[in-house]
């Protein structure tokens, strides 16, 4: 009855959440970039909390202010070698300042390493969604929707069937089998979609995407689940009911999406 209850819940929080971010996708112009600025400023929060409980305190301004310019400055489509360096600056200059009145402990290389990691962390997502949304609505629907049936496939196949954990320490649920034998199936809707929304993709391709987008959303799910590891969390919050955080929910989408972009960019 329990797992029945929360299964419906996470079913309903899901939906929500795709719907709302498809609809934002479609509706695109300045939207978009907002969607995505406010989704990274809640996930940075997260992002922060991991950090705070091992007594390390990246600034805060030095991560988000370098993500909301990078975000804002693709989708205008604004040269980013110039505005990029003079962030560099401003991010070192911040760490410079705030040094002598660290919190706590003075952990200068710590913090520094977690701002500068937080920035990639935390802004590839959304500068490769517009890049991709600029290319085309559906053409950026596609690794959303291959990165949700993987994982769905992924979920199923393991809670029935997988026997044998692929990282317990970091994930003791995720198996080989649901690992492995996911791929199939998102092969399949590879293929079905790429007909429909970019034919120019060839099996090939789609065996080469869909392979990718089984590792690498793999791997953003464990890196995510290491940190919160680290930091002793089993979600990095509990603000999805039934999904966790932010971070819980794109953290497959940090990978998958960067990589099906550079892959469209190669291949054309």
């Amino acid at each position: 009855m329990a797992a029945s209850r929360e299964l419906k819940i996470r079913t309903l929080t899901g939906t929500i959440l795709v719907v709302s971010f498809i609809l934002f996708l479609w509706i695109d112009h300045i939207l978009l970039p907002i969607f995505m600025l406010a989704f990274a400023t809640f996930a940075s929060n997260e992002y922060f909390r991991f950090w705070h409980r091992k007594d390390i305190y990246p600034h805060t301004l030095a991560v988000l202010l370098p993500i909301y310019s990078l975000t804002l400055l693709t989708y205008f489509e604004t040269p980013l070698l110039v505005p990029s360096f003079v962030l560099l600056i401003f991010i070192c200059v911040l760490s410079i300042v705030r040094f002598p009145g660290a919190r706590r402990t003075q952990n200068f290389l710590a913090e520094m390493t977690a701002g500068f990691f937080g920035i990639a962390y935390l802004s590839i997502l959304p500068i490769s969604l517009i890049l991709l949304r600029k290319t085309g609505f559906w053409i950026c629907l596609m690794p959303l929707v291959l990165t949700w049936l993987y994982d769905t496939f992924a979920y199923f196949i393991g809670s029935s069937i997988g026997k044998h954990p692929l990282a317990p320490k970091l994930s003791p649920k995720k198996t080989w089998e649901g690992t492995v034998l996911a791929i199939p199936p998102t092969l399949l809707f590879t293929f079905l979609l790429s007909k429909l929304w970019y034919p120019a993709f060839s099996l090939l391709d789609c065996a080469l995407i869909s392979l990718g987008i089984g590792i690498l959303g793999t791997m953003g799910d464990l890196f995510e689940s290491g940190m919160k590891r680290e930091a002793g969390l089993k979600d990095a919050s509990g603000v999805f009911p039934g999904h966790g955080g932010f971070l819980d929910r794109i953290d497959s989408l940090i990978f998958t999406v960067p990589f099906f972009y550079l892959y469209l960019m190669l291949s054309t």
